[in-house]
């Protein structure tokens, strides 16, 4: 899979956090944020097909996000 780097700006917990996992496993804080952002989008998606299987109508992901708070 090609990789594109971006840049973001993350609250200073957050950015101490990533940091000592990253430190204490020996991996990349963007294996890390890959993985977390994975997950999130995987949660949203799974969420709306919810909504189509109980009759709801279908939300696009990003408004499924703000109803979760995520």
């Amino acid at each position: 899979m090609a990789k594109k780097p971006i840049s973001i700006t993350i609250d200073e917990t957050l950015a101490e956090k990533l940091a000592k996992i990253a430190e204490d496993t020996h991996r990349k804080k963007s294996f890390f944020v890959n993985q977390a952002l994975r997950e999130y989008f995987e949660e949203i998606e799974d969420y709306d097909l919810a909504l189509e299987r109980r009759g709801g109508k279908s939300t696009p992901i990003i408004k499924a996000g703000k109803e979760l708070s995520l």
